[in-house]
């Protein structure tokens, strides 16, 4: 009996710990905190949960966090992973816009004055979005 209960146990353990590899090669070095487009979201960003219909219906622009950019139009992209590129960071994204899902790859790159830049053509547009830091 022990060893019926045994296997199935260590081949959970196995499986944690392969996905918990996975999750530690991620990079979110480029992630700071919280940041806006418009710096008057802050304090809103700083207080409501990521995707949460309060963030999004007092946003005035989009706000980037850890979990992923949260706006106040039809269009969301949380992250699931993020690696090192050559020229900043490559952000695998489930993105929903009008509520239709799909998946979009993100470049992002990092300033010396702090700003993160987030390009995606598909989903946001050919110009990147700048954003700033906010102050905690």
């Amino acid at each position: 009996m022990r060893r019926y209960i045994a296997m199935p146990l260590l081949m959970l353990v196995a499986s944690l710990m392969s996905s918990a590899s996975t999750l530690a090669a991620d990079d979110w070095s480029f992630i700071a905190g919280t940041y806006a487009l418009d710096p008057t979201d802050c304090k809103l960003a700083g207080s409501a949960a990521p995707f949460s219909k309060e963030l999004a219906d007092g946003l005035s622009q989009e706000v980037l966090t850890r979990e992923g950019i949260t706006s106040p139009r039809e269009v969301h992209c949380k992250f699931r992973s993020a690696e090192k590129s050559d020229s900043g960071w490559k952000v695998q994204a489930d993105c929903e816009e009008l509520g239709e899902a799909s998946p979009a790859e993100i470049a992002v790159t990092t300033a010396s004055d702090g700003t993160v830049s987030v390009v995606s053509e598909d989903v946001y547009g050919p110009d990147a979005l700048k954003f700033t830091l906010c102050k905690k």
